[in-house]
């Protein structure tokens, strides 16, 4: 195998920045909720570990479960059904999860502070799993590339198979400033998390807002569908402007019941 170029050093700088921001972003808006609404620690941990937990434990068994056979060909071969597949899915399993941490701190929340710091340390922790580790890991390897070749990289990663190949040739053509949209992703990924939090928030405390639950799962999926199925068909920025303009209206949304929320508290 042979590979032409090396990659950028604008590129690996920007990879680097990315992956430092994806853990930046959450911290720094824990620390904000913290100062502004008296949200606790405790729940943004929460959120860091619900997370994995829902997200890429429970929910990786129930595609190893679902994803097979005949309905598997089904998926694949319609890009609809595969995104509402997966939306489903996500909304389900992380809904779940978080209707599961509201229960559980039930008895410690002191207001709907709570819910945005969840929110933060859930999304935080999708950012840094997402993001931070692939520009990580592409950091590492891009560097291995510059320095050794495809000889380096297979003593760092062994065999390199014909999809590795293809992932690691794009390191060395893909531009830096295209690294940046993963940046923005997140920010819009985090209002959803933290829109969402809200919703379930409100679902587990009031004794009439349990409609929230349900409607938290049917807006996730419509989210990650939205995803999907636009980034088949459109550019990247097309895609990150509506699913920006998902994290504008959802934030909204999310706003009045967290005002509603608070005036109950007070």
């Amino acid at each position: 195998m042979e590979m032409n170029g090396a990659v950028a050093s604008s590129a690996i700088l920007v990879m680097g920045l990315v992956g430092l921001f994806s853990v930046a972003l959450p911290l720094g808006l824990a620390l904000l909720f913290r100062r502004r609404t008296g949200g606790r620690t405790r729940f943004f941990l929460l959120g860091c570990v619900v997370f994995p937990l829902f997200a890429m434990g429970l929910e990786a068994q129930g595609h190893r479960l679902l994803y097979y056979g005949v309905w598997s060909q089904a998926l694949n071969s319609s890009i609809w059904l595969y995104a509402l597949y997966g939306g489903l899915m996500a909304g389900i399993f992380e809904e779940c999860g978080r209707w599961v941490a509201f229960r559980l701190g039930r008895r410690w929340t002191q207001g709907p502070g709570d819910a945005l710091m969840y929110g933060a340390g859930h999304g935080g922790a999708e950012s840094f799993l997402l993001l931070g580790m692939t520009m990580v890991n592409n950091v590492i390897l891009s560097l291995t590339i510059n320095q050794g070749g495809l000889p380096a990289v297979e003593e760092l990663i062994g065999p390199i198979s014909e999809a590795g190949m293809a992932a690691i040739t794009s390191l060395a053509v893909t531009p830096a400033a295209l690294y940046l949209w993963g940046a923005f992703e997140r920010i819009t990924a985090m209002v959803v998390q933290i829109a969402l939090s809200v919703l379930v928030y409100a679902a587990v405390t009031r004794k009439s807002g349990w409609y929230w639950f349900p409607a938290a799962i049917l807006l996730h999926a419509a989210v990650d569908v939205t995803a999907v199925a636009a980034g088949a068909f459109l550019p990247i920025p097309a895609t990150e402007a509506l699913l920006a303009a998902w994290a504008a209206a959802l934030a909204l949304l999310a706003r009045r019941v967290y005002l509603q929320e608070k005036w109950k508290k007070s």
